[in-house]
């Protein structure tokens, strides 16, 4: 059953959150360390497939299924500006800002992530405030981490909603990390550096086109997150810079980890509270043991237009590209028999 990470389960989640999460380098130091701990190098692992089956896709005049021993892992980092944990339904302001969705190939040992944009519209599952299900409405994706009584089935709306986006693939997994650990993710390496790209001066003096900046204090909020106080106030521009943000970070969580034996044990327990997962820790542990043999595919990105209505955004994605780039992550050409 999904549940809140716990300290006994802390080591495990890590090495895997922090290896999808940092996409995906930083977790390999983790994992060899939680992989030292197993001697019976003979043992084989498995990951549970979801209940619905993918549907056959016809794109172009052909025919595709869905790859065996593809696992489909959705990461997201949410928004949340106040404990609800005791809230009811409906939270409207918790909400998925960033989405990934991995294709992990344990056939091939390789993985590849698709960035979604938050704005996506998309059918998502409405809940009443009693919790009973309400209608489907179409909204923007990251809104369907409003909808749930706890942490565990806001990430699982979140799921279904990825999941109907991505012509019902299904999602195996899930690991959600709150927004707050940002400073945390910063300070652990001693603060990130970043290059800074145009047009973020309104954010802080220091974010000058060009310039190299160590992200200090706040400064690591203001670089992923900033928006609305910019004149490129896309989520377009968001969703770059948090990429940027995560590649430096991940490449500097590796030369700390090649310096000192203790720092991936001190990342795992600052980041321990931040993290909600429905994996068990064997299931967490399997991954973390898997992923450190696996190839990196890289990351790639929807494609759409961005409209301006009176609620907001609105990101409305070319399906055909979405489609094309799901069955080249999730599928194969069916074969005919005959």
């Amino acid at each position: 059953m999904a549940k809140k990470i716990q300290k006994d389960t802390i080591l495990t989640v890590a090495g895997i959150a922090i290896a999808l999460c940092a996409f995906l380098g930083a977790g390999f130091a983790v994992s060899k360390m939680i992989g030292s701990k197993n001697t019976d190098d003979t043992t084989t692992t498995t990951y549970s497939r979801p209940t619905t089956q993918a549907p056959v896709l016809h794109y172009q005049g052909k025919d595709y299924q869905k790859r065996e021993n593809i696992e489909v892992i959705l990461v997201m980092g949410i928004d949340d500006r106040k404990d609800y944990s005791q809230s009811e339904f409906a939270i409207n302001n918790s909400q998925a800002d960033v989405l990934y969705v991995f294709a992990i190939d344990h056939d091939n040992k390789t993985y590849q992530a698709i960035q979604l944009n938050r704005d996506t519209m998309t059918s998502v599952q409405t809940y009443a405030s009693d919790g009973r299900k309400n209608t489907i409405v179409n909204m923007q994706l990251c809104l369907a981490h409003s909808y749930g009584k706890n942490d565990q089935g806001r990430c699982l709306n979140t799921a279904e909603a990825v999941s109907e986006l991505l012509f019902d693939v299904p999602v195996d997994h899930y690991i959600s990390l709150n927004m707050k650990s940002i400073p945390v993710l910063n300070d652990q390496v001693g603060g990130v550096t970043v290059e800074v790209p145009a047009g973020l001066e309104k954010a802080d003096p220091a974010f000058v086109a060009g310039a190299k900046v160590k992200l200090q204090g706040d400064q690591a909020e203001k670089f992923v997150r900033s928006r609305m106080s910019l004149e490129n106030d896309s989520n377009d521009f968001r969703m770059e810079r948090q990429q940027i943000f995560l590649n430096a970070w991940k490449n500097q969580v590796n030369e700390k980890m090649s310096k000192d034996s203790g720092f991936a044990l001190n990342l795992v327990f600052a980041l321990s509270e931040y993290m909600v997962s429905d994996l068990t820790a064997d299931g967490l542990n399997n991954f973390a043991n898997q992923l450190k043999e696996y190839t990196d595919l890289g990351t790639i990105k929807t494609t759409g237009e961005t409209i301006e209505t009176d609620d907001g955004r609105e990101f409305h994605v070319d399906y055909d590209d979405l489609q094309k780039k799901v069955i080249d992550m999730f599928y194969k050409e069916a074969i005919n028999e005959q």
